[in-house]
């Protein structure tokens, strides 16, 4: 349930870090194509950095030898519980959903608005494409592959111009991106920079629209009028429309010279912002060993395959090992207010004189069982060291402990 609100909270940064990136270097410039591939990647990457579990290699302990003990299990004799009152984290989960199913009937909506319109239009073919000829005033758009226009504009001179704008739009599927933009702004309602991506993506598709335009066509000053001219209207969100709120910003860009190829370049540094997301969400110090538990009492490294002659042992064995840490752990509070459980591994050292080193939590779960881990295996007893052709070694050991509510 946790990853219910981790999960979109991890996008939404990945999100602010790129498009903060494509404000400050790659707005302003004229690589519209470029720009849109940018945007579509910034929420694609932001979408998968966050699912990925990237497992490396960490000796944090400094020792040859590896062993993983047998996993033990810790509950709570008494659970917290509220008749009337619900925790932190239950609210949030409410308030994300309710967010989320208002913002997905009006995506519904937006669909039948646009359904509606279209049985209200007379549909004609052309060059594979249909045009809706609507008698309701609206400003020119297209939707994947139909255009929509008012049909008072066929005797229009600059008819053909419309029609080509958004021609451009339906060959090189800006629909697609839209629906895309939308569904993630479902996921990360709560995320002003999901909004900002969405409109710089349909910003970039008018820029395309318009370049298109102007390479096939002469005549600026006669297209600037139009784009004047046909900025209201009825315009459904989903929508490629012809204009909108931004017509003044594709008036200045349209004048702008076009930036030189190698300007692309400044978008490189984004690659040390991607490397740095992934290192913070997708990748997990499993130090390179949690592949199996083992439980025997003969066990093997699982460094180099080198075996070694006896493992370090808790006093009195596995099974003390098992009671001290059930006797001993606290079960935190606010993790059963919270319903908050799962499995946390701590890696640490039993040095060669059998003392406990090196304390680091390998697997987190959440930062108060963690914490506790950490507590109760910090104030175990000495271990009797573990011993290699005769000496005593410092081993590396892995305890899995199991927090679980009844």
């Amino acid at each position: 349930m946790a990853e219910l609100i981790t999960y979109p909270l991890k996008v939404s940064v990945c999100m602010i870090l790129l498009y903060g990136f494509y404000i400050m270097i790659l707005h302003r410039e004229t690589h519209f194509r470029f720009n849109r591939i940018y945007l579509l990647f910034s929420i694609i990457i932001s979408v998968i950095i966050p699912l990925l579990n990237i497992p490396y290699y960490s000796d944090n302990a400094g020792t040859g030898f590896t062993n993983i003990l047998q996993t033990v299990q810790v509950g709570s004799d008494t659970v917290f519980i509220s008749k009337n009152s619900m925790s932190p984290s239950q609210y949030i989960i409410i308030i994300y959903l309710t967010g989320f199913i208002i913002l997905s009937i009006r995506f519904i909506a937006r669909f039948i608005s646009l359904a509606i319109i279209r049985r209200q239009c007379t549909i004609e073919k052309k060059n594979g494409l249909y045009i809706a000829l609507c008698k309701k005033k609206i400003a020119p758009f297209s939707f994947f592959q139909t255009i929509f226009i008012d049909e008072r504009t066929i005797d229009d001179e600059q008819f053909d111009k419309i029609i080509m704008h958004e021609t451009v739009h339906i060959q090189q599927l800006h629909s697609f991106d839209i629906i895309f933009a939308e569904i993630i702004c479902l996921l990360t309602w709560f995320n002003p920079v999901s909004w900002m991506i969405k409109a710089a993506l349909k910003e970039t598709h008018e820029y395309l629209a318009d370049s298109g335009v102007s390479e096939q066509t002469s005549g600026s000053a006669e297209y600037f009028l139009l784009l004047i001219r046909n900025a209201i209207g009825v315009q459904p969100g989903l929508a490629n429309n012809f204009n909108k709120s931004l017509t003044l910003k594709r008036l200045n860009m349209m004048k702008k010279p076009r930036s030189g190829r190698l300007s692309m370049l400044k978008a490189l540094p984004v690659l040390p912002v991607i490397a740095l997301l992934f290192m913070i969400f997708s990748c997990s110090n499993s130090s390179g060993e949690l592949k199996s538990e083992n439980t025997s009492s003969t066990k093997k490294c699982e460094k180099t395959d080198t075996t070694i002659d006896k493992m370090p042992e808790f006093p009195g064995g596995q099974v003390a090992m098992t009671k001290f840490i059930m006797d001993n752990v606290k079960y935190p509070e606010a993790a059963k207010k919270n319903g908050i459980e799962g499995k946390v591994l701590v890696a640490f050292t039993v040095t060669k004189t059998g003392k406990i080193d090196k304390i680091i939590v390998s697997q987190k779960v959440n930062d108060l069982l963690d914490a506790e881990a950490v507590r109760v295996i910090s104030t175990m007893p000495d271990w009797i060291p573990g011993k290699n052709k005769g000496a005593t070694v410092d081993v590396k050991m892995i305890l899995p402990i199991v927090f679980k509510l009844a």
